[in-house]
């Protein structure tokens, strides 16, 4: 729901077209047409609310959503809007969100029949009791059970756990790239050594991000003076190490291939059944 205030007086209306667009700075664009009252408001104002609904206000919405402010004063419906004061502008919020962020207006601009209005958000209060509304098909909706996303759970000792968590540096995803050369039921690995220890595993990388995994992991190989064929096909595993209740998240991009030569200074096979991780990347 966008708040505003200005030359049409306090107005709300509902906005399917509103997102987030950026984290910093924290911008809004919200999709307005120009015959709007909300848009005459901001266009002289400069300033607008964001009013995520929670669950149960969809008769707030359809009020929002159903009137024009120049039919009825929208706010001033009997039992109906409960105002909350703002922090910076002069546009009433609306109380019982889930979201309101008070915003300054940064550009506006036409595409096709409506015109983007985007706004810097310099307040926001966040209700973490609250579940928002969802709309789809014509019909309200709350959110139901959690969709997990799936990853498969590998179960592994201190050490292993540690040597990841140390790769992660605190990162939610740890996202490697690593090759996948067989024979029979063995895997050629590598070991690693640092400060922290060493680990055993296929020879894998961590590739900056928005880099080229492929080359990455193709220069890490050349360094390591592993020569291997790979094939341009990647494979991923998604996965979540645990060692008793801790967890890290862990991203495999993986191609498979094979030696140049069978001579490898800095590589040994493994049999996969030896090590639950190898069993996890390698099924």
């Amino acid at each position: 729901m966008i708040t505003s205030t200005g030359p049409l007086r306090d107005n709300i209306m509902a906005a399917e077209w509103t997102m987030q667009i950026s984290y910093d700075p924290l911008l809004i664009a919200v999709f307005i047409h120009p015959d709007a009252a909300t848009f005459k408001n901001i266009k002289k104002t400069k300033e607008f609310g964001v009013n995520v609904a929670a669950d149960e206000q969809t008769s707030l919405i359809n009020i929002s959503g159903g009137y024009s402010r120049t039919e009825i004063d929208k706010l001033k419906v009997r039992n109906s809007f409960g105002l909350l004061k703002p922090r910076y502008i002069k546009a009433p919020l609306i109380a019982g969100c889930i979201i309101n962020a008070e915003c300054k207006l940064l550009t506006m601009k036409k595409l096709g029949d409506h015109t983007m209005v985007i706004g810097k958000v310099i307040a926001v209060r966040y209700d973490k009791t609250k579940t928002p509304l969802v709309y789809h098909t014509g019909k309200y909706h709350r959110i139901g059970s959690v969709i997990e996303p799936f990853r498969q759970v590998v179960r592994v000792n201190k050490m292993t756990f540690e040597w990841f968590l140390a790769q992660a540096d605190g990162r939610f995803v740890l996202k490697c790239v690593g090759a996948l050369i067989k024979s029979g039921k063995r895997i050629l690995t590598s070991n690693y050594t640092t400060k922290n220890g060493s680990y055993t595993t296929i020879p894998y990388t961590v590739p900056k991000r928005r880099s080229d995994h492929a080359k990455a992991l193709q220069v890490y190989l050349k360094q390591s003076g592993i020569r291997v064929e790979l094939k341009h096909t990647p494979i991923i595993k998604r996965l979540v190490v645990k060692n008793k209740s801790r967890v890290q998240r862990i991203n495999f991009i993986l191609f498979e291939g094979k030696l140049r030569t069978e001579f490898v200074d800095q590589a040994k096979w493994e049999s996969v059944r030896t090590d639950a991780l190898l069993q996890a990347i390698t099924n």
